[in-house]
């Protein structure tokens, strides 16, 4: 999504002086990863309260401090909206010239959104096999993008990307073994998930899930943890069973896991008769040197984001 202009010449010069960071800024936290040549490194996961009455001057605080402390002001940074963030619908492409596809989409979206439309920025994505008919409708509100942008700025950072989560998820996909109905992936956070479905390179489908890292009880709690395995094996196969309708598709026959508990794959996979496995079982470095290779600069800003799921597990 491009919701600003850059300067190309400033962004190339910053790059190739020192390596971009990207930011996951959670609910109840954050997490600031380093990407060089294609490897990534973990710099900080910080927990922060998001009840707390100081929530906005604790995450400065400790962003700046972490910016400074690591050698990183000035960095070209990234960093992605969640699904809670923006609307992501499919609707009919408009029948337009493509420099009037924005403009259009943002008349047919009016009704269509919980805000005004006129406060949206907008990106559209094809649909795949459907010859242009359709797309995915992204929109945002401006002061949502404005607020990340303000934040990386204001502990010393220079923003060059605003993305989406759903395609940050594609591009991990990219590095992952593709099968038969394509490459799905869950990636789970504190208290919800979010499931994405990939074939071919492309992106098929995504949805939030309701139940996360924090639904799981230890070890001690074998009974708890097969009934938090069940509420997620039940969200999953409706998921799928939407998808395979609405799309006429198979569904991916291989589900891998990001930030999962250890167990959770083997007891997914018995839940719904599919393979099911970490993501870190199945990549390399190798694997994310092999896509970094001189990427151009849109491509290398997603990438980043693909590298850093290597270490989002917790």
């Amino acid at each position: 999504m491009k919701l600003w202009d850059a300067d190309l010449r400033d962004i190339v010069r910053r790059w190739r002086k020192r390596p971009p960071v990207v930011l996951e800024l959670r609910r109840d936290g954050y997490c600031l990863v380093r990407v060089h040549h294609g490897e990534a490194e973990l710099i900080l996961a910080q927990d922060i309260d998001p009840l707390s009455s100081r929530y906005r001057e604790l995450l400065l605080e400790s962003l700046r401090h972490s910016v400074q402390s690591h050698g990183l002001a000035g960095s070209l940074a990234a960093t992605y909206l969640f699904r809670e963030d923006y609307n992501l619908q499919v609707v009919d492409a408009p029948k337009v010239p493509a420099a009037e596809m924005l403009a259009a989409l943002r008349w047919q979206l009016a009704d269509l959104l919980d805000f005004p439309v006129q406060e949206a920025v907008l990106d559209a994505i094809p649909v795949p096999d459907t010859e242009g008919r359709q797309i995915f409708a992204v929109a945002v509100r401006a002061s949502v993008v404005q607020e990340r942008i303000d934040l990386l700025r204001g502990v010393g950072l220079q923003p060059f990307y605003v993305g989406i989560i759903d395609l940050a998820l594609r591009d991990l996909c990219w590095l992952l073994p593709e099968e038969a109905g394509g490459v799905g992936l869950l990636l789970m956070e504190t208290r919800s998930c979010h499931l994405t479905l990939v074939q071919g390179g492309s992106y098929r489908f995504g949805r939030p899930l309701p139940l996360g890292f924090a639904h799981f009880p230890g070890d001690d709690d074998p009974a708890g943890f097969r009934s938090a395995s069940e509420g997620l094996a039940l969200e999953i196969q409706r998921t799928m069973d939407f998808y395979e309708n609405r799309f006429r598709r198979p569904p991916p026959a291989v589900l891998y896991l990001c930030g999962a508990p250890k167990s959770l794959p083997e007891m997914l996979g018995e839940l719904l008769g599919r393979r099911c496995a970490h993501v870190e079982e199945s990549l390399s470095p190798a694997d994310s040197r092999k896509r970094s290779a001189n990427p151009p600069l849109r491509v290398g800003a997603n990438q980043a984001k693909a590298d850093f799921f290597q270490f989002h597990g917790r």
